[in-house]
């Protein structure tokens, strides 16, 4: 009911502001006119008074009676001419009252949505934040809040919409109240975690780390969560630690996951130039694989992938990338024993490749095994 009152207040000011010109413009016009013809009027009584008392002659009464006339008739016929524009009709303004309202209201109800219901705020907070306009969710959700702060669904639906305009703090915060009063979960504390790393420029801090782990208590295949402990073992400088991590990580993804990418260029940039990601033998991917397997399995998964490798390499040594992927199957495995030794085999494999030393050096710093 409140809407179509605000409608009908609308309609009329429309109205009026049709009206009011075309009325004020005649009355005006009309008023003008016969002002003049009463000066001029009056002056042709002075005329007269000037001629009896013998201010002026007969003729300079004559000349001055012609030229004031001529202005007085100049003055009548513009007030004829504007007399013939006649107000404006009662039929006119009567339709002016009558069609303004009706032809708003037909336009209305044709393109407008007069049936569709309100929407309560608790609707629009429910509703998926790439579906509403990020200013109004803002404001209306942290006016509620306001109000009653202890909402925690209120948090958790605001706190992403931070992310998403990039108020980093303040989504921590609020993934930190939503934590705090709907409890703990894994999509909470990573996100918490997020937010915390959002926050420092890609820094994972401690809180943030403390987040993805308990994160990883409550789900521990969590994809989010493993990246950026993945991350924080990088930035400590525990790239053993950071690798087994990335590829752990992607032995558990799908082929079409969209951290993959990512985690590859991680990978990749932790591995150097020296550890290439393809080529004959067994991948970063198969040997994580193999971790998930039987005992039996996975012994002649290894048996046969990293065998066929190493007796390839004992029977032709001049494959360095070869001697470089053994030794990081082996890492992956966990046996840094063979993993220094295949890196000691390729050092005698290439004994005056000054390229080839540096490549096998940046590998075992890479693999967390010194100078081998």
């Amino acid at each position: 009911m409140g809407l179509w009152v605000v409608f009908a207040v609308l309609t009329g000011v429309a109205v009026l502001a049709v009206l009011m010109p075309l009325t004020r413009t005649r009355s005006g016009a009309r008023t003008g006119q016969d002002s003049d013809i009463a000066v001029y009027k009056d002056q042709l009584r002075e005329i007269d008074a000037d001629l009896a008392r013998g201010v002026v002659n007969a003729s300079e009464a004559e000349a001055a009676r012609t030229e004031v006339g001529r202005r007085l008739l100049a003055a009548d016929r513009a007030g004829e001419i504007t007399s013939t524009v006649r107000p404006v009709p009662r039929v006119l303004v009567a339709a002016v009252i009558v069609l303004v309202p009706l032809v708003s209201l037909a336009v209305y109800l044709a393109v407008g949505s007069p049936n569709l219901p309100g929407q309560p705020l608790s609707a629009r907070m429910q509703a998926p934040p790439q579906e509403q306009d990020v200013e109004m969710l803002v404001a209306r959700v942290e006016e509620h809040l306001a109000a009653d702060p202890e909402d925690g669904r209120g948090w958790e639906v605001l706190a992403p919409v931070y992310m998403r305009v990039g108020r980093f703090e303040e989504a921590a915060q609020a993934w930190a109240n939503a934590v705090r009063l709907l409890g703990p979960s894994a999509d909470r504390e990573a996100s918490f975690g997020e937010a915390l790393v959002a926050a420092r420029d890609g820094v994972v801090s401690q809180d943030a780390r403390a987040a993805f782990e308990r994160a990883l208590e409550l789900d521990p295949g969590m994809p989010k969560a493993r990246y950026f402990v993945a991350i924080a073992a990088e930035q400590d400088g525990d790239t053993q630690t950071a690798t087994r991590l990335w590829r752990g990580l992607l032995a558990d993804s799908p082929p079409d996951a969209p951290w993959r990418q990512a985690v590859e260029q991680r990978l990749a940039a932790l591995a150097g130039p020296g550890v290439p990601e393809s080529g004959p033998g067994p991948s970063a991917e198969d040997v994580a694989a193999a971790r998930d397997m039987s005992a039996d399995e996975r012994t002649e998964m290894i048996s046969g992938m990293v065998g066929r490798l190493a007796g390839r390499l004992a029977e032709d040594g001049d494959d360095l990338d070869g001697w470089l992927k053994l030794a990081r199957a082996y890492v992956v495995l966990g046996d840094e024993t063979k993993a220094r030794e295949a890196l000691a085999s390729a050092r005698e494999n290439f004994p005056d490749d000054e390229a080839a030393a540096s490549q096998i050096d940046e590998a075992a710093r890479m693999l967390g095994l010194g100078r081998s």
